[in-house]
């Protein structure tokens, strides 16, 4: 278990909004925690996401994302409430 918890907290989950202008959907996507992260705009890591909806795929610009460098184990937590 709490292995579990560890593989959880080293990943990093980020979010935005699918840029089909009929779609707008919210995209979440997740990546391994590696090291300090660098949340200097224009740099840092690089999101890819795939849309939920109408499954584009997309990477957006640092200061377009809605949410980055989040524990994956936050959007978990309530599933694990229930």
């Amino acid at each position: 278990m709490l292995q579990n918890r560890r593989q959880s907290e080293s990943v990093l989950a980020a979010g935005a909004s699918c840029p089909v202008p009929v779609c707008r959907a919210l995209a979440i996507t997740s990546t391994l925690a590696t090291g300090p992260v660098d949340d200097t705009p224009g740099r840092g890591r690089d999101w890819v996401f795939t849309c939920p909806r109408c499954g584009f795929e997309f990477r957006t610009m640092p200061e377009e994302l809605l949410f980055h460098s989040v524990p994956m184990s936050w959007f978990l937590a309530s599933v694990s409430q229930a």
